[in-house]
């Protein structure tokens, strides 16, 4: 079984229903205009990072996963990794590096984001085996990656409502990550033995390379499902012509 992960409530979304009007201090472009897209998404996440009331969106960092799941069942990493309160930090130091498809007509989207440190933090459970050896604790978790590189492909298309107006609906998303290093940080393993705790944490960080490599599918899937919920919600309550230049 490949690594499978589940988040609930991570982010407080309202679906507001009805059509509502972005701020005036939000950045608006030309359709296809690729670079002033890049730096109206990088407006948004430095100047709305306590969040956006008009959108129902709650803070865009720290963002709040309530609850995720990583359960891993074959190959060198065996675990059942459990996350409550999760908070992903780093979001507002965001590099946006691509904007491509926000046209008049879209369909395909991609968005590239590089943050230079991304930390999960959060209380954490785990139980299983890393590579040879056996892990099992629970205490506060404090996952980072630098230079972290998250790229983010997905299609739609436009539908009118009842409104009379056209707004654009997400399927599919596609996403990638990469990272320069992974670190690891689990408290309180081995029921608080220090010596265990700190030699695992020290196992953990010396093999990140092949821990990550496991664990990549479950967190592209967390971040994916994060910033599909963040990007809908705009598409779902703003009109797509609305988004941009009259």
């Amino acid at each position: 079984m490949s690594a499978v992960l589940l988040v609930s409530t991570f982010i407080a979304l309202v679906s507001l229903g009805n059509a509502v009007k972005l701020p005036s201090a939000f950045t608006r472009c030309n359709p296809a205009d690729e670079q002033c897209i890049i730096q109206a998404i990088s407006n948004t996440f430095q100047k709305y990072t306590t969040g956006l009331p008009q959108l129902g969106l709650a803070s865009l960092d720290p963002l709040r996963i309530d609850e995720m799941d990583i359960v891993q069942g074959e190959g060198p990493v065996n675990i059942e990794l459990n996350f409550k309160n999760v908070d992903i930090i780093g979001f507002k130091d965001v590099i946006v590096k691509k904007a491509k498809g926000f046209t008049a007509n879209p369909n395909v989207m991609e968005i590239n984001l590089e943050v230079p440190l991304a930390s999960l933090v959060g209380d954490y459970k785990i139980k299983g085996k890393v590579l040879i050896l056996p892990i099992q604790g629970e205490g506060v978790s404090n996952l980072t990656m630098a230079n972290c590189n998250f790229v983010m492909k997905w299609n739609g298309a436009l539908q009118k409502r009842s409104d009379g107006k056209e707004y654009y609906q997400m399927n599919k998303i596609k996403a990638t990550l990469d990272t320069t290093r992974f670190y690891t940080e689990l408290t309180n393993l081995f029921n608080g033995d220090k010596a265990l705790g700190e030699n695992m944490n020290m196992f953990l960080n010396e093999n990140w390379q092949d821990i990550l490599k496991e664990l990549k599918p479950a967190i592209i899937s967390s971040f994916a499902k994060v910033f599909r919920a963040i990007i809908t919600n705009v598409f779902d309550n703003v009109p797509y012509n609305e988004l941009f230049l009259p």
